[in-house]
C-alpha cells in the first residue's frame, strides 16, 4: 500500500512507452494496463473518509537537545532532602525509527529524574517533508519548529506531510521518550584479590605537571625538569599544604584545553578543604590564566569538608568524586562516611544515592585511595587492611556481574 501511487504511475508510464516503441508486441500492452488498473484500484481501498500515502516522505532522524534533570539527595544531616538541577545531553541517546510500525523511541532510557516535559528536538525528514505535532488533548496540529520545546513526558504523534502536496496525505509516528522511573543507577562493589594500583590502566594526567611546594604552586612543561611559580588570585596561605590532589578533565567546548582542579587541606581553613581551579590551554600562542580560589562558605552552601587523607578522582564531565577519613580541626565528619560528588567542577560537594561507598568497607583503614580507570570503574585501595574494592556503576537495572554486591 505504501508504494501504490509510485507503482501505478510507473506501470502506466512503462506501458505507454512500450505501446509507442513496441507496437508490434500488442499482447503485452493490454496485460500491463490491466495490472496497473488493478493495482491502482487496490490503492483506493482505504478508510471510508481518507486515503493515506507514505511514499513521498518520512522522518529520517530524530534527536533530543539538552534536558534538565532533578536529583534528590540527603543533606549532611542524613535526614533532610536536598534537590539540585543538572543537565542531560539528549544527543547522546540514539533514537530508533521503526518505519514499519511507525514508532520512534530510545532504547537506552534517560537517567532517573530527567524532565521530558520541555524538550527541544531536531527532526529531519525525507524529501523536505513538513512535520506537525499533534495536540495531547485534541486533533489540533502545530507546525514543528526546532526552537519550540515539546512535552515528551507522554507519547506524542508527529505527522509528516509531503512538502509539495497540499492534500491530506501524511505519515504518522508515535514518539516515546523512555526515562528511568526508579533511581536504578548506583555503584555496586566487590572485593578483589591480588590487584595492585600500579597495574590499573589510568587516564593520562595532563600535558603540564603541577605540585605544591614550600608555599608555592609550581608548574612544569618539560616533565619535571624545570618548575615555575604559578599566578594566584588570592593569598598563597590558602594553598593546600597536605592531602594534595590534582584532577584533570578535558574541556569539550575548547580544543587543546584542560580544566585543572586542585583539592587539599590548608591551615588557613579549619573546617573545609581548599579547592582551586585553572583552565590550561596548549594551543600555539595560547596564554593560560592563573589559578582561582573557590571560596568555602558564603554563596557556597556545600563546600568539601576538611578530612584526613582526602582522595579525589575525575569520573565524568558531570561527576568529580572525593572521599576522606575523619574530619580535621573544626570538621566533625566521620571517617569514610560518604562519597562526595561535585557536579559543578569542584564548587559544591554533596553525597548522593548513586555513588555510595561499600557497606563492608573497613573504616579503620589508615588511608583509602580512590582511583577511576579508563573504563570508568572505581577502585578503593585500603591501607592497613589489605582490602581492595572494585566498583561498577549499574545503568541497566541489573548488575553486570553477580560478584558485585550492593
Amino acid at each position: 500500500m505504501a508504494k501504490c501511487p509510485f507503482i501505478c504511475g510507473n506501470l502506466l508510464t512503462f506501458a505507454s512507452k512500450i505501446q509507442i516503441r513496441k507496437r508490434m508486441k500488442r499482447n503485452i500492452v493490454p496485460f500491463l494496463l490491466m495490472v496497473a488498473t488493478l493495482v491502482f484500484a487496490s490503492c483506493l481501498k482505504s478508510n471510508d473518509t481518507e486515503t493515506t500515502y507514505y511514499s513521498d516522505t518520512a522522518i529520517s532522524s530524530f534527536t533530543l537537545g539538552t534536558l534538565n534533570r532533578y536529583v534528590t539527595t540527603k543533606a549532611k544531616d542524613g535526614v533532610t532532602d536536598s534537590t539540585y538541577k543538572t543537565t542531560v545531553a539528549g544527543s547522546k541517546y540514539e533514537f530508533y525509527i521503526d518505519h514499519l510500525n511507525r514508532k520512534i523511541y530510545n532504547i537506552d532510557s534517560l537517567p532517573y529524574g530527567t524532565d521530558a516535559s520541555r524538550v527541544l528536538v531536531t527532526i529531519t525528514t525525507k524529501n523536505s517533508g513538513q512535520a506537525f505535532i499533534k495536540s495531547l488533548t485534541d486533533e489540533t496540529l502545530t507546525i514543528y519548529s526546532s526552537s519550540d520545546s515539546l512535552d515528551l513526558s507522554h507519547p506524542r504523534e508527529i505527522r509528516v506531510y509531503p512538502f509539495s502536496n497540499g492534500s491530506k496525505d501524511y505519515r504518522a509516528y508515535e514518539v516515546t521518550v523512555n526515562v528511568h522511573r526508579q533511581p536504578t543507577d548506583s555503584v555496586y562493589w566487590a572485593l578483589e584479590k591480588g590487584v595492585k594500583a600500579e597495574s590499573l590502566d589510568l587516564p593520562v594526567a595532563s600535558v603540564n605537571q603541577y605540585k605544591v611546594e614550600n608555599g608555592q604552586l609550581l608548574m612544569s612543561a618539560d616533565k619535571g625538569t624545570t618548575w615555575t611559580a604559578e599566578k594566584l588570585d588570592t593569598d598563597a596561605s590558602y594553598l593546600p599544604n597536605d592531602n594534595v590532589n590534582f584532577v584533570y578533565k578535558g574541556v569539550r567546548t575548547a580544543d587543546l584545553t584542560d580544566y585543572i582542579l586542585l583539592v587539599g587541606t590548608s591551615d588557613a581553613d579549619k573546617k573545609y578543604a581548599s579547592c582551586w581551579f585553572k583552565y590550561d590551554e596548549y594551543a600555539a600562542g595560547a596564554v593560560s590564566g592563573g589559578w582561582s580560589y573557590i571560596t568555602a562558605g558564603g554563596y557556597n552552601l556545600y563546600p568539601l569538608p576538611k578530612m584526613k587523607n582526602l582522595s579525589v578522582a575525575y569520573y565524568s564531565d558531570h561527576d568529580i568524586l572525593a572521599i576522606g577519613g575523619a574530619g580535621m580541626d573544626d570538621c566533625t565528619e566521620g571517617a569514610y562516611e560518604a562519597m562526595y560528588v561535585s557536579h559543578d567542577n569542584g564548587i559544591s560537594w554533596i553525597p548522593n544515592d548513586v555513588f555510595r561507598l561499600p557497606k563492608g568497607l573497613n573504616k579503620k583503614a589508615t588511608n583509602v585511595k580512590l582511583l577511576v580507570d579508563t573504563k570508568k570503574e572505581l577502585w578503593l585501595f585500603c591501607e592497613g587492611t589489605d582490602e581492595v574494592w572494585h566498583g561498577l556503576l549499574n545503568r541497566d537495572d541489573k548488575t553486570a556481574n553477580k560478584r558485585f554486591l550492593e
